[in-house]
């Protein structure tokens, strides 16, 4: 399921944010390659290329950003969508 991010609260969206980074950039070989990456990936939340997937029936209840491109049509949420999260 996915949930809009404007639901949720800015330490949640951080966190997602930085356990995002922490999976995909790893420790580059840069000085700070964390603080970059989190611009980006904030900025990808804010266009929309990332989601929150939140998988209700995995038994630790995990929300993760993935992009919305590896999504199917039925599970990227559309203008309509006002439902909000439990």
């Amino acid at each position: 399921m996915v949930i809009p991010s404007d639901q949720l609260s800015g330490e949640a969206l951080e966190a997602l944010i930085e356990e995002y980074c922490l999976r995909e950039a790893g420790g580059a070989d840069v000085e700070d390659p964390l603080s970059d990456c989190r611009e980006q990936v904030a900025r990808a939340v804010a266009r929309g290329q990332l989601v929150v997937l939140y998988t209700p029936y995995n038994p630790n209840q995990v929300a993760t950003l993935v992009p919305a491109d590896q999504l199917d049509d039925n599970e990227v949420p559309g203008e309509q969508q006002g439902e909000s999260a439990p």
